[in-house]
């Protein structure tokens, strides 16, 4: 058994995004998964809420999360890892990849012909990210991905992706799928149309010189540059939330 403590700058572990990158990518680099059962403090900030199920069958041990006076008083090693921050290497990306790819023995090094080479990213309706009735009471962040971010006429570009590429084109909702097909979604994808948001941290898995079209819709977050640059994708961002600048971008 270990405690842990993430000593990121912001965002919630419960969330996709935070969950992928400062969580289970950091855990799996500093080698958490050698241990049975990993501990962490059960408050808004440590909590990875409802991704605990994902994080059991990725690292193959129990996640458990105590009130602050229980945490405490465990006298157990605690780990304090770094924030991602200092793990941006393609030696730590490829030790996180290759655990991910070896834990659901998928082999990256050929293209499954099961998973289109086209997929453009839809956004789902807002999913319960914490089950833990304290800290749903305290969560404040309730806002869904697709009210903040949605590529403009997304339906209509759905239909043209359709037209050109036919069988070898899917739409996805990436909230609808177990983690281990999102990561076969990406890994197999040779062109992914997505808008800027949590789904983009699956870049970790896409082969190299995948083409990922970002529509930013005004945000920005550096992280998936730098995840884009260090695996080598050819990363495109379409600034301009409109249907003919991102048919541009496609053509």
């Amino acid at each position: 058994m270990i405690k842990v403590v993430n000593n990121r700058n912001d965002g919630s572990l419960f969330h996709y995004a935070h969950f992928i990158c400062d969580c289970l990518f950091p855990e799996i680099v500093n080698n958490i998964y050698e241990f049975k059962e990993v501990v962490r403090e059960k408050n808004i900030n440590q909590t990875i809420g409802n991704f605990s199920k994902i994080y059991t069958e990725v690292m193959k041990i129990k996640n458990i999360e105590l009130p602050t006076d229980e945490f405490s008083k465990l006298n157990v090693k605690t780990i304090v890892y770094n924030n991602k921050e200092k793990y941006c290497t393609k030696k730590h990306f490829d030790k996180f990849r290759d655990f991910i790819f070896s834990n659901y023995k998928i082999n990256n090094s050929v293209f499954n012909l099961d998973y289109p080479e086209v997929i453009l990213i839809k956004r789902y309706q807002r999913m319960n990210l914490i089950d833990d009735e304290e800290l749903k009471k305290i969560n404040k962040n309730v806002s869904s991905g697709k009210e903040r971010r949605e590529i403009a006429q997304v339906d209509k570009l759905e239909e043209y992706l359709i037209e050109k590429y036919n069988s070898k084109f899917k739409s996805i909702f990436l909230e609808l799928i177990p983690f281990k097909e999102q990561v076969c979604y990406f890994n197999n994808a040779k062109l992914i149309i997505c808008a800027h948001g949590a789904g983009m941290s699956n870049m970790f898995f896409c082969k190299e010189g995948t083409k990922v079209i970002e529509v930013t819709c005004n945000a920005k977050w550096e992280f998936f540059n730098t995840i884009s640059t260090t695996l080598n994708l050819n990363h495109i961002k379409c600034h301009n939330n409109n249907f003919s600048d991102i048919i541009s971008f496609i053509h």
